[in-house]
């Protein structure tokens, strides 16, 4: 996950530290442990670029790893 929303999602980008978004993995990461669906996920990670950091990410890139995100076993 960490590798998914560093290096695919990124919204600030410029070289952040590795656990530069971590805060952000963690509701993330309970998201899909109660396999909530692709909408919830979208909006707190639409959320946390466009508001909590104020650097959207283009829709594609968000979609692109929505799709990531949600293929990955969790427990």
């Amino acid at each position: 996950m960490r590798a998914i929303l560093h290096g695919e999602w990124d919204p600030i980008g410029c070289g952040v530290p590795i656990d530069e978004y971590d805060s952000y993995a963690w509701p993330v990461l309970a998201m899909l442990q109660r396999k909530a669906d692709r909408g919830e996920v979208e909006a707190y990670l639409r959320w946390a670029a466009d508001e909590a950091m104020q650097s959207p990410v283009p829709p594609a890139r968000l979609a692109a790893v929505i799709d990531r995100l949600m293929t990955l076993e969790v427990e």
